[in-house]
């Protein structure tokens, strides 16, 4: 089964190694050195560091485009990126994401300590636990599978970067445009040195 088919069948993929060795490592480097600077209640996983939309993250976001278009053979949108650096103690609920979120792509640039685990339920109620190494990515179906994460005992400064998108010939386009909105608000705020 190749990795369209298996998006198909059960929701989710994971591609080995879509980022190189030396861009995972260079931008785990970048993440945890700037991981001061994030949001540290973004409502989701209080005290672990957020960033939407950083300029390293949107670049390969832009470069892993159509390698992510050819693996699930989905014609997408690109509406909003973002990553994460969790710290020991974090707990990412079970959730399912929004509309602006329909297909989403998680990749692990890496940890100190173990990887963390990611878990889903596919098409059929099955959990999958993924496991993920630096430069893996996890590509599925954000809007309609239930995933989280157990409490992060085992390592620390786990650095994830999560891209966003919506089906091009899809029912969520409408989510893509209003992302704008949100896009040209941060830069207002960015401009005028708001932080909230």
């Amino acid at each position: 089964m190749n990795t369209a088919e298996e998006f198909k069948k059960l929701g989710f993929v994971v591609i080995k190694n879509l980022v190189d060795n030396n861009e995972t490592t260079r931008l785990y480097e970048y993440t945890v050195k700037n991981a001061e600077k994030g949001d540290m209640d973004d409502g989701q996983v209080p005290g672990s560091p957020s960033f939407y939309l950083d300029k390293e993250v949107v670049k390969l976001q832009k470069n892993l485009f159509p390698s992510i278009e050819e693996a699930i053979k989905f014609k997408l949108m690109n509406v909003f990126c973002y990553h994460r650096v969790y710290r020991t103690g974090a707990i990412l609920r079970s959730h399912k994401d929004s509309t602006r979120a329909e297909i989403s792509v998680s990749i692990n640039l890496g940890q100190i300590g173990e990887p963390w685990d990611l878990w889903l339920v596919d098409y059929d109620e099955n959990p999958h636990k993924i496991t993920l190494a630096p430069g893996d990515a996890l590509i599925y179906h954000g809007m309609k599978l239930v995933h989280w994460r157990g409490k992060l005992v085992n390592s620390d400064f786990v650095s994830q970067v999560m891209f966003h998108f919506v089906d091009k010939n899809g029912k969520n386009k409408m989510a893509a445009r209003l992302e704008v909105i949100r896009k040209i608000r941060k830069r207002c705020r960015q401009m005028l040195g708001v932080s909230y």
